[in-house]
């Protein structure tokens, strides 16, 4: 029957395969009478002599000892398959493809392994230097990566480390390959089982791809903030895993100086909106004083007459009580115009609260009143009532109403009383925004000014500072929203802005 086979082969030029028993050690314990021959020995001068130190040549011997190695550490029989040469006692060298298989007692202990190989075809050998070259050039691409890039099998042994990962972990390759990933990751944890990070991805966490922010351990003991990518790859049914590690720290770093950069910025821009309101505030100060007096004297006034009433004999409740209702009236003004104010130059908490715009519309235009030059313009609201309830910072928008109200005002100086309206209109866009138009029928915009607008410093008024729509312009931006010029708008000038029914704050996340 040997014959036969023999025969057979020949005739097909089949290579024929070579087997070998090793022991724990490496050692080997029996060879196929063809490896025998092949290497020019006699059996009984192979056996109990190291495999790899006899047979295998220098450069490839620590290599092929991590391999063997790996069969150590697995938890089930699993296999390896890999391609190194060997040695003949004359020096000739031999390409095999070798399979291993680990060998292990009744209690599950490694006591050895069985390999097998086939010499590779002569003209294989070419294909072979082929692919190796075209290794070679992965090869120095993955070392010039600035990620670490780390090859694991399905048990999370490592299997191929490039140069980055020295780099960045400072282990030398040969002492990460053979162990398992947790010597890089030893806090990480993934739900699966210690040994065996396929656990984690079979169990459907890997369906759009495992992309972690984690915490790495450097050989020196030190903690590294990395970013993981988890790629599978399956050939001939075999699975295996790549993971992409970036070093992130100095990201990080980078991250938290733009927040507090952005903290900064913000906090010049409320403070800048806040001078601005005192400004605002301050040029209204003869009028809120002149509109307190107002309901204070009539106050004074009522409580003088409800003193006569007293002291004229006995108490008539009947008679005190609309001259109570009144005080509590003027009162109750007193305190609306106080709260306005207050509203208006406080400092603003900078959180987002739910607001009715069209209330926020009329309690503004009654501040606004409050000035001189105001009352005597003629205000007319369209304010959408299907409105829904928007998050803001309340006194910001109410400042960029004002801001509006104001240069309206300002514009109808030379306009005649009759024409003096300011027109203020609240509408729900389709598109998921608040839009609020504030119209006047002063002398418009110049088509050379809509450019420079919104720019700090600009104005078209002798005595303004330039600030107020470069400031509400930036408000409006800072909530997600837009302020714009209406061109087509020809009987004055309308300003419309927009704010999302969602609030979104530009260059920071949506925490409401």
């Amino acid at each position: 029957m040997h014959d036969t086979t023999d025969i057979i082969m020949d005739y097909l030029e089949l290579p024929r395969p070579v087997a070998l028993l090793l022991d724990a050690a490496g050692n080997i314990e029996h060879l196929s009478d063809d490896t025998c021959t092949l290497l020019g020995y006699s059996l009984s001068d192979l056996l109990g002599v190291n495999w790899i130190s006899q047979c295998l040549p220098r450069s490839w011997q620590q290599k092929t000892k991590t391999i063997f190695d790996s069969l150590i550490h697995h938890d089930h029989n699993n296999s390896e398959q890999y391609v190194y040469p060997i040695v003949s006692k004359t020096g000739e060298r031999f390409i095999f493809s070798w399979h291993s298989e680990a060998r292990r007692d009744p209690s599950g202990n490694y006591i050895g392994s069985i390999t097998t190989g086939i010499k590779i075809r002569d003209n294989a050998l070419q294909e072979k230097n082929s692919l190796l070259q075209s290794a070679a050039r992965n090869q120095a691409v993955l070392d010039n990566a600035i990620e670490a890039i780390i090859s694991i099998n399905s048990s999370g042994i490592i299997t191929h480390v490039n140069k980055t990962t020295e780099k960045i972990f400072g282990y030398h390759e040969s002492e990460l390959v053979g162990n398992n990933i947790w010597l890089l990751l030893p806090d990480a944890e993934f739900g699966g089982s210690e040994n065996d990070i396929s656990e984690y991805l079979e169990a459907g966490n890997n369906a759009g791809g495992f992309n972690q922010e984690l915490q790495a351990r450097h050989r020196n003991g030190s903690s590294l903030t990395i970013e993981l990518t988890v790629a599978e790859i399956v050939i001939a049914g075999v699975r295996s895993f790549t993971g992409i590690m970036r070093d992130i720290r100095e990201r990080k770093i980078n991250e938290e100086h733009l927040r507090k950069s952005q903290e900064e910025v913000q906090q010049a821009r409320d403070h800048l909106a806040h001078l601005d309101r005192l400004h605002i505030a301050s040029e209204m100060s003869t009028s809120i004083a002149h509109e307190l007096n107002q309901p204070l004297t009539a106050i004074s006034m009522y409580a003088q007459a409800c003193r006569n009433l007293l002291k004229k004999g006995p108490l008539d409740n009947q008679a005190l009580l609309p001259t109570l209702s009144r005080i509590d009236k003027q009162a109750q003004r007193a305190g609306e115009i106080i709260r306005n104010i207050r509203t208006l130059v406080g400092k603003q908490n900078p959180h987002h609260q739910l607001t009715d715009i069209n209330n926020l519309i009329q309690n503004t235009i009654e501040l606004a009143q409050v000035d001189v030059e105001c009352r005597a313009i003629r205000f007319q609201c369209d304010c959408c009532e299907q409105l829904p309830m928007i998050e803001v910072v309340l006194g910001q928008i109410q400042q960029v109403i004002l801001n509006l109200i104001r240069n309206a005002c300002d514009a109808m100086i030379n306009t005649s009383a009759e024409d003096k309206c300011i027109t203020i209109i609240s509408q729900n866009n389709p598109s998921g925004f608040i839009t609020i138009r504030v119209r006047d029928r002063g002398v418009g915009i110049n088509s050379d000014h809509s450019d420079k607008l919104f720019r700090a410093f600009f104005s078209t008024k002798s005595y303004g500072m330039g600030m107020g729509l470069a400031i509400s312009h930036s408000i409006i931006s800072h909530h997600g929203g837009e302020m714009k010029v209406n061109h087509q708008y020809k009987e004055g000038a309308e300003i419309i802005f927009t704010l999302p029914i969602i609030p979104t704050l530009k260059g920071q996340s949506d925490e409401h």
